[in-house]
């Protein structure tokens, strides 16, 4: 019988849910599971009902994440982890894709320099084709 390899890996010794694939600090910081979390991401879906970083590139999308600016996992404190000036709204699609560019070592420090970094891979991208 073939075995299920995906997202929902199960341990063969005692068949707890293996770390998915997608997990995210999300997933793994305790803070995003708080109440004062869950307020200040309203709050800060409330302010920025669109993506701020499809909006920069010229697409209205709905945002439905709370998406730090400077990584969550380079904040040094709890205060800073809440301040909504470094919080925006986002969708899913760029908030994986600033997540995964963070991965790759990409970091910036302004809501501006990844607007103008996120518009100028749109740029590249539809030069391309």
């Amino acid at each position: 019988m073939a075995t299920s390899k995906g997202r929902a890996d199960r341990s063969p010794s005692d068949g707890s849910l293996r770390k998915s694939f997608g997990d995210t600090d999300a997933q793994s910081n305790a803070l995003y599971r708080t109440a004062e979390w869950l307020a200040t991401r309203d709050a800060v879906l409330y302010r920025d009902p669109l993506c701020v970083w499809c909006l920069s590139c010229g697409v209205a999308t709905e945002a439905t994440d709370a998406d730090h600016i400077i990584s969550s996992s380079s904040l040094t404190s709890r205060a800073d982890f809440f301040d909504q000036d470094n919080i925006v709204g986002s969708c899913r699609s760029c908030n994986s894709r600033r997540a995964s560019y963070e991965a790759k070592g990409v970091y910036y420090e302004t809501k501006q320099e990844w607007q103008d970094f996120l518009r100028k891979k749109l740029i590249s991208k539809n030069s391309r084709t």
